[in-house]
C-alpha cells in the first residue's frame, strides 16, 4: 500500500508530538491525605531559581513556582481566574464588578462572562490593564490580570504592561495558613501598579520599595538612575533573610482547607444604614456556627471548578455527571439523592446535617421555593436592607473615608424569580449610565436591531472619557477641572443630555439610565422619564447567611409569608436614596415574582380567614357526626323493634 508523502508528514508529525507527551514526567504527588511541606526554592518569571541576596533581587513568581508540581493551565480555568475565557459558559448569575463614579452618577454592572443583564468591560471603554487598576484590590490574580503576549502588544497599554508585569495567579491568597499573608498588601501593590511584585509583598517575603506607576512609559531599564527624578526608579525587593533557609528555601505554610477569614476578605457583606446591627450583634451562619467552613461544601479538584451548591448545579456542570456536585447543595447535604437505579449511600444526614421534616407545608412549596427562600440572609421587612460588599465597597482595606450611604447601592433580600422559574431571595442593583438610544427604541428590540448600529445592546454605554466630559465631571472647563457636585436633579440630567445632543451621532439621541428608568428630552427640551428594559435592575441569588430552622420563613404559620403585611410578597423593592441623591421607584416583591397583584392578595385574604373556615369545617363534621350517631341509634331501635 502507498502512502502520499503528506499523509506521511502527518503521522511522523503526530508520532513525534506523542513521544514528546510520553516524556514529560508526571507531576509529583504525595497521595496522602496529610499536607505536603511545601519548603520550596523560589523562581522568578524566567525561570530562574532566586537568590535573596541577589542585587537587584527578583521576586517570585507563583506560575514558574507552583507549577513545579501543579497545572497552573487547569488552575486558570477556575471559577474565580476564567471569567474573561471565550469559551466559557457564563454560568449562575452572581455578584458583578461595580463600576461606580459619583461624579456623573454612573453605577454599572460590569462582567467579562457576557451575560445579557451585565456590560462586558471593553464595551465601556475599560481595557483589562483599566480593570486590574480598578478591581484588582480583589482580583486573586489571571484572568484580565494575564493577558497573553499578542494582547498585550496590541492593547494600548503595552508599555505600562512591560513595566508593571502581569498579575499572576496568587495560590496563597486562598491556601495560605499564614497570618503573615496580607491581602490588603496585594492590594496595595496593584494600586501602585507594581503587579508582577504583589504576590511576594503579600506573603511578607520581602519589602518593595517604589512604584511601577511613578516609571514613564520610555522607562530604559539598563539606563543609570536619573538624579533629576530619583522617584522614578523601578520596584525593588528587599527580602526577609530570615525567612529563608540555609538552601535559600522558603516554607510555604499551605491549608487545603482555608479558613473562613481568607474568603471573608472577597466575599464578605454587612448591613449598613439606620438600624443596622453592630458587628457583634450579627448572627453567624448557621454552619458556620457549628464549627463548618466555607470549603467542606465549596470544593473543587485540580480545575478549580468550584462546586456552588445550587440547585441544578448537577445539569450545569456537564458531563460527565460528578455525584459529588449533587451532595454539596442543600437538599443533597439534608436529604440525599438518587443516583440512578440503587439509591445514593448519602441518604441525609452529611456531616451530622439534620433530615428536615417540613410538617404540614403543602409539596408545591418544594416546587415553587429554593431552600434559601426561607432559611437565608436576613429576615425580610418592609424595605430590603441596604448592604455593602468588598468587590463593591471596597471592604477589606484600611479606609478612614468609607460612609454607610457610599455607592452602589446594594440592598437585599429581594425575593424575585430565578432562570429556573423557582423564587429565590436575591442582591439587587440599580444600573445607572450614559448611553445613546433611537427615537423609536422604547418599542424594537434588542435583537431585532441591526448590529452594526448597536453592536451589544440597545443602549450604548459612553466612555470613561465622555463620561468625564459630562456637564459636573471633574474634567468640565466650567469648574475649572475641579470636581463638581453629584448630577442628582433632573435640571442638572436636562443639561447634560443638552449637552451631548450637540454631538450625538445620526439618528441617535442621549440617553441617561437610572433607578429603572430611561431619562430623554423631548422636542421643547423638557425631561423625559419612561421605562425601559435596559433600565432593569441586576440581581444575583444569595445563599448566606443561613438561618437556623427555629428562624426560617414559615416557622409562625402561614402568614410568615401569605398575609397583606407579609414582605414576601407585599415589600417594598426600594427605599432609601441610591447614593446619588435620588430615591429608586417604590415596586413590590410580586412584581419581582411575576404574581398577579390580586392572586397575591387573595391568598394573603384567604389565609387570614382560614380559621373560620377550619372553625366551620369541624362543625360541620361535628353536626355530621352527630347526625350519623342518631341515624344509627334509630337504625338500631329498629332492629331490637324486629326481633322482639
Amino acid at each position: 500500500m502507498a502512502i502520499y508523502p503528506g499523509v506521511l508528514g502527518v503521522l511522523l508529525v503526530v508520532l513525534s508530538l506523542v513521544g514528546e507527551v510520553q516524556e514529560i514526567p508526571p507531576e509529583l504527588r504525595s497521595g496522602s491525605r496529610t499536607p505536603y511541606v511545601h519548603r520550596l526554592t523560589l523562581y522568578n518569571h524566567d525561570g530562574e531559581a532566586i537568590n535573596p541576596q541577589d542585587v537587584p533581587a527578583q521576586p517570585y513568581s507563583p506560575r514558574a513556582t507552583c507549577s513545579k508540581c501543579h497545572d497552573y493551565g487547569s488552575i486558570s480555568g477556575g471559577w474565580h481566574f476564567n471569567a474573561n475565557h471565550p469559551a466559557i459558559d457564563p454560568g449562575r448569575a452572581c455578584e458583578p464588578w461595580i463600576l461606580t463614579d459619583p461624579q456623573t452618577g454612573t453605577q454599572l454592572p460590569l462582567s467579562y462572562r457576557g451575560r445579557l443583564d451585565t456590560y462586558r468591560p471593553h464595551e465601556v471603554g475599560l481595557s483589562d490593564w483599566a480593570f486590574v487598576k480598578a478591581f484588582g484590590r480583589h482580583l486573586p490574580g489571571g484572568g484580565p490580570g494575564e493577558p497573553d503576549r499578542p494582547k498585550i502588544e496590541g492593547s494600548r497599554e503595552s508599555l505600562r504592561w512591560d513595566i508593571s508585569g502581569q498579575l499572576e495567579i496568587d495560590c496563597m491568597v486562598c491556601h495560605s495558613a499564614d497570618a503573615q499573608h496580607d491581602a490588603a498588601e496585594a492590594a496595595d501593590q496593584i494600586k501602585k501598579e507594581n503587579f508582577r511584585w504583589s504576590p511576594t509583598a503579600a506573603l511578607g517575603l520581602a519589602v518593595i520599595r517604589g512604584e511601577a506607576r511613578k516609571v514613564p512609559d520610555d522607562f530604559d531599564p539598563y539606563a543609570p538612575p536619573n538624579p533629576d527624578f530619583p522617584e522614578q526608579e523601578p520596584p525593588a525587593v528587599v527580602y526577609s533573610q530570615s525567612r529563608f533557609d540555609a538552601d535559600d528555601r522558603v516554607f510555604f505554610d499551605i491549608t487545603r482547607r482555608p479558613e473562613v477569614e481568607r474568603c471573608y476578605f472577597c466575599h464578605t457583606t454587612r448591613q449598613v444604614g439606620p438600624g443596622s446591627p453592630a458587628r457583634w450583634e450579627v448572627a453567624q451562619d448557621v454552619h458556620m456556627a457549628a464549627g463548618m467552613i466555607c470549603t467542606d461544601c465549596h470544593r473543587n479538584d485540580i480545575g478549580h471548578q468550584i462546586t456552588r451548591g445550587y440547585e441544578g448545579e448537577v445539569e450545569d456542570h456537564g458531563e460527565p455527571a460528578v455525584p459529588a456536585v449533587a451532595v454539596l447543595s442543600c437538599e443533597g447535604c439534608h436529604l440525599g439523592f438518587d443516583d440512578g437505579d440503587e439509591p445514593s449511600p448519602v441518604l441525609g444526614g452529611r456531616l451530622g446535617a439534620p433530615r428536615p421534616q417540613h410538617p404540614g407545608i403543602p409539596p408545591l412549596h418544594f416546587e415553587k421555593l429554593t431552600c434559601t427562600a426561607c432559611h437565608c440572609g436576613p429576615w425580610p421587612e418592609e424595605y430590603p436592607r441596604r448592604i455593602q460588599t468588598s468587590m463593591a465597597h471596597g471592604l477589606g482595606l484600611p479606609s478612614k473615608e468609607r460612609r454607610d450611604d457610599d455607592p452602589p447601592l446594594i440592598v437585599e433580600p429581594i425575593f424575585a424569580r430565578q432562570d429556573d422559574g423557582k423564587i429565590a431571595p436575591h442582591r439587587m442593583i440599580w444600573p445607572a449610565l450614559w448611553g445613546w438610544m433611537s427615537p423609536d427604541g422604547y418599542v424594537v428590540t434588542r435583537d431585532l436591531f441591526p448590529s452594526w448600529l448597536f453592536p451589544s445592546r440597545l443602549i450604548k454605554p459612553l466612555s470613561l472619557d465622555e463620561l468625564q466630559r459630562l456637564p459636573g465631571g471633574s474634567a468640565d472647563p466650567a469648574n475649572g477641572g475641579e470636581h463638581a457636585a453629584n448630577l442628582t436633579s433632573s435640571i442638572e440630567i436636562g443639561v447634560a443630555l443638552s449637552k451631548l445632543t450637540e454631538s450625538a451621532p445620526r439618528e441617535l439621541i442621549p440617553a441617561y439610565v437610572r433607578n429603572g428608568f430611561v431619562y430623554t428630552l423631548t422636542p421643547d427640551g423638557d425631561v423625559k422619564m419612561s421605562e425601559h428594559t435596559e433600565a432593569s435592575p441586576y440581581l444575583w441569588p444569595l445563599a448566606h447567611d443561613v438561618r437556623p430552622a427555629a428562624q426560617s420563613l414559615g416557622v409562625r404559620g402561614c402568614t410568615d409569608c401569605h398575609a397583606l403585611d407579609a414582605p414576601f410578597y407585599f415589600g417594598r423593592v426600594c427605599g432609601e436614596s441610591d447614593g446619588f441623591g435620588e430615591t429608586p421607584p417604590v415596586k413590590f416583591m410580586y412584581e419581582m415574582q411575576g404574581v398577579d397583584a390580586a392572586l397575591a392578595r387573595a391568598w394573603a385574604t384567604s389565609i387570614k380567614v382560614s380559621p373560620v373556615y377550619k372553625w366551620a369545617g369541624w362543625f360541620c363534621a361535628l353536626l355530621v357526626g352527630a347526625i350519623l350517631v342518631l341515624f344509627g341509634f334509630y337504625g338500631l331501635g329498629g332492629l331490637l323493634r324486629r326481633f322482639r
